[in-house]
């Protein structure tokens, strides 16, 4: 035990993720010599951006001790709200992104109130959401895709790059950074950690255990948005289905980076290290001319590996 915690530090550490992710590398460059080219580590850091947005905010929901399955409905529905509202009613994207995140918020809330005041377990209430959305999405259209004329929407902007860098990277790297700056120095990442630890302990000290668990899933919901939108803006074009299995996937990286089903501990760097295992499985798998029903197996055989490492005996809420 002793050995294993100097290797690869105390549970949670982000230590962990780290080792998961030089030893993928290292495996993919041995099997495909071209992945490490600059043009392929742009492609996987943009492709992977989406996940790495949803897993942030999953990645504080989980650290409460609770679960969002509804994310990769949330970030269709956002991403058909704001082309339902550029293309087909004209709105500026000064209006249309805000108005599309604050909807993200909303849906957010309504979880967060059902799973407090309604007293009713998050993964049954997300999942919920994760059909409810889904089906909103394919209301949107008709069930059919939206892309503009000019085959740009008027927020295409976003999926472009300063300096030779993509900004899709850049705000995903900024929401990262901002999520673990909160996480680690500020009372309220204190605070929800404290909640996932032990909560009844969390209610004695005085904590707002409902407002907590209302907040994280707010800031889940807005960050869903968020992905929405840039998928949309680096798509050129949003489905109703765009990001199926992202719910679970979003899961796995967050358990893949050392956070526990219970909460707790870990940190955002490390889930978003997960989720960037997640994208270069499926960058490989690409490379290598593979079915991409292999990605189902490789990301399993990944995740119970994870699992030993970030097992505890907790429970969902």
């Amino acid at each position: 035990m002793f050995l294993s915690q100097h290797l690869f530090g105390e549970p949670g550490s982000v230590k962990r993720p780290i080792i998961f992710l030089v030893l993928a590398l290292i495996l993919s460059t041995l099997v495909a010599p071209s992945f490490l080219s600059t043009r392929n580590i742009g492609a996987l850091l943009v492709s992977s951006s989406f996940l790495i947005v949803l897993t942030v905010g999953e990645s504080l929901v989980i650290m409460t001790g609770m679960i969002d399955l509804g994310v990769q409905s949330v970030m269709a529905f956002a991403g058909m709200l704001v082309a339902f509202l550029t293309v087909l009613h004209g709105v500026s994207a000064l209006v249309a992104l805000p108005a599309t995140i604050l909807a993200g918020a909303f849906v957010g809330l309504v979880v967060g109130l059902l799973v407090t005041k309604g007293r009713i377990p998050s993964f049954i209430v997300t999942l919920g959401i994760y059909w409810g959305l889904k089906g909103v999405a394919l209301l949107f259209n008709g069930g059919n895709y939206i892309s503009p004329n000019n085959g740009t929407f008027n927020f295409s902007a976003l999926a472009g790059n300063t300096f030779g860098v993509s900004n899709l990277v850049v705000i995903t790297l900024l929401l990262i950074i901002v999520g673990q700056i909160m996480l680690s120095m500020t009372p309220l990442g204190t605070w929800i950690k404290s909640l996932g630890s032990n909560e009844a302990a969390a209610k004695t000290v005085g904590l707002r255990i409902d407002s907590l668990k209302v907040l994280v899933f707010i800031i889940s919901a807005m960050l869903a948005a968020s992905a929405g939108i840039m998928i949309a803006a680096w798509q050129g074009s949003i489905y109703p289905t765009t990001g199926s299995g992202y719910s679970l996937q979003a899961i796995a990286a967050v358990i893949l980076g050392g956070i526990p089903f219970s909460g707790g501990r870990g940190s955002v760097v490390g889930a978003a290290i997960g989720a960037l295992i997640i994208g270069l499985i499926d960058d490989l798998i690409v490379l290598l001319g593979l079915p991409s029903l292999y990605e189902y197996i490789f990301v399993a055989v990944i995740l119970i590996i994870a699992g030993f490492q970030a097992r505890s005996r907790g429970v969902v809420k």
